[in-house]
């Protein structure tokens, strides 16, 4: 992961991902591997291809296509919700630039920095993200509107999905990006309590600007964001949360 190129490997603890919405953690006790979308005509690098993965890569590869297709759907029920056409959201999404993210949070055989977690408080940067998972010890934790936060358990086979930062900018607030988090196993636990996860993080067109949809401007209301475009923010977001991009940079 570079800031050329935000797919392919993110070595263990290289991100922080509090650091996207401005909070001091330490780094995240966990590593990934992300696929890019196909194609040279979305704002980003073309998917890179590695040698001597041919099985890997087919099957990543089928799975993101799938799950292009189910964020599509959810996004067309999204829409009539909002008295939209059930199409409004696809001339946003058809250059698409979203990833596919295998997580993988390792054992620990040693005991963390104080206030580390396995991946640190945050909301996702795109529109919606299609997270399966296992429901291992020291999973995921969701922040739930009194404030407190509860453990996500998720039957076999089903997804957790969560609405991230452009849409809620979308909506003006109406519909909320998900604050969670990835906690420590307990204790006892920690060094057989490996924990791995696959992410789809729905990331529209980079050259889509998000701006208020109509719909969702209650009268006599004004929009809460300025106008931004979707690549600007996923870099901005990407930037602040990852070491290694920012050093790039320096």
């Amino acid at each position: 992961m570079s800031k050329d190129y935000m797919y392919g490997y993110s070595g263990f603890e290289d991100e922080t991902l509090a650091a996207g919405i401005g909070m001091d953690r330490g780094a995240d006790l966990k590593e990934s591997f992300a696929l890019g979308p196909p194609g040279e005509d979305r704002g980003v690098p073309p998917r890179k291809r590695y040698t001597g993965l041919d099985e890997f890569q087919n099957a990543s590869d089928r799975y993101y296509n799938a799950i292009v297709d189910l964020a599509d759907k959810l996004l067309e029920i999204f829409a009539l919700a909002m008295n939209l056409d059930k199409d409004w959201f696809k001339n946003k999404t058809d250059k698409h630039a979203s990833a596919l993210r295998a997580l993988n949070y390792p054992a620990l055989t040693e005991v963390p920095k104080p206030g580390t977690l396995r991946a640190s408080e945050h909301t996702d940067y795109g529109t919606v993200t299609i997270l399966l998972q296992e429901n291992a010890p020291g999973g995921l934790q969701v922040l739930n509107k009194g404030g407190t936060w509860q453990d996500v358990q998720t039957p076999p086979g089903a997804f957790v999905v969560n609405i991230g930062d452009l849409f809620q900018r979308w909506t003006n607030d109406l519909w909320k990006s998900t604050m969670h988090r990835v906690v420590l196993p307990p204790e006892d636990l920690a060094a057989q309590a490996r924990r791995q996860s696959i992410a789809f993080f729905q990331n529209i067109n980079a050259d889509a600007i998000v701006e208020c949809i109509p719909t969702c401007l209650k009268e006599g209301e004004s929009p809460k964001y300025p106008p931004i475009s979707a690549g600007e923010h996923l870099l901005m977001k990407h930037t602040a949360s990852t070491k290694s991009m920012r050093e790039a940079q320096v």
